[in-house]
């Protein structure tokens, strides 16, 4: 069926269960069937299909041949050796030479920044009865790599203890369905990241006080492993096009090689973007 959106999620995660559970409890929904999932609803206040399927997250990649709508939200864990309690956002692709954990190389899925954007803003505002979390974007790091539609990933970190926690689970729902629900924030200004470590630091915290709506961010790591500069110009732009709202600006960290930079003019001279080092 058509819908505005499709919240996905594995019927084997517990965090991605225990937000269906809650999006369940808050709204008004029917049963309804979309191919492949074990279970799916429609729900009629946000226009929007939840489903969820036996697959992994990471291999989400025929949701465009089970859904007919605008875009993707999926409901995942996150998983940290470092242990670090969060809740993250982030669109899904590998920008890398392997495909360690699903998608294809050197592929990214269509962003959505100011879904992204609205899922962090909500996140954060949530994020208050849930002492000793930290809300932040991740960086562009596993598939599903070849989607059409735009999709962005809200994750719960970092073990089985946050993954099974309700009020965690609550969080994530109200902040999904506030997002699908409200307008847009006024004068968005969808960017790209380059740069940085996984949790992109400094540009959650430049979302958090400006316009800007990240889409794609690659980091530091996805470009040693792509080394070559032509390597990194291809991914960089893809993460500029691949994009729900056309991209408006390239933030770029000035610690990058030169080679790197140099590959991040090109892209945005050939696509005519600004660029703005930080």
């Amino acid at each position: 069926m058509n819908a505005y959106a499709c919240a996905a999620y594995c019927m084997h995660d517990p965090a991605g269960v225990g937000v269906a559970n809650e999006l369940l409890k808050s709204l008004s929904y029917r049963l309804i069937e979309v191919p492949r999932a074990k279970t799916a609803y429609y729900i009629t206040e946000l226009d929007a299909i939840l489903a969820g399927f036996e697959d992994d997250v990471l291999y989400f990649e025929f949701l465009d041949e089970v859904c007919e709508v605008e875009f993707y939200i999926v409901l995942s864990r996150h998983s940290s050796e470092a242990g670090i309690r969060s809740l993250t956002v982030h669109h899904p692709g590998n920008p890398m030479r392997e495909a360690k954990a699903g998608g294809k190389p050197l592929e990214l899925s269509p962003s959505n920044p100011p879904l992204a954007k609205q899922l962090l803003l909500y996140l954060v505002e949530n994020s208050r009865s849930l002492p000793g979390f930290d809300v932040t974007y991740e960086v562009t790091h596993h598939g599903p790599s070849s989607l059409k539609k735009p999709v962005t990933f809200v994750e719960i970190g970092s073990s089985i203890q946050e993954w099974s926690l309700p009020a965690s689970h609550k969080a994530v729902a109200e902040a999904v369905i506030q997002a699908l629900s409200n307008p847009l924030p006024p004068n968005i200004e969808p960017v790209v990241g380059v740069g940085g470590n996984h949790y992109a630091a400094a540009f959650t915290s430049r979302a958090l006080s400006s316009n800007e709506a990240y889409g794609h961010i690659i980091a530091n790591y996805a470009l040693k492993s792509l080394e070559e500069p032509s390597l990194v110009k291809n991914v960089l732009f893809q993460a500029v096009t691949r994009s729900y709202l056309k991209t408006q600006k390239i933030v770029v960290e000035k610690k990058l090689r030169k080679a790197w930079r140099d590959a991040a003019e090109s892209v945005a001279a050939e696509t005519r973007l600004e660029i703005e080092y930080i």
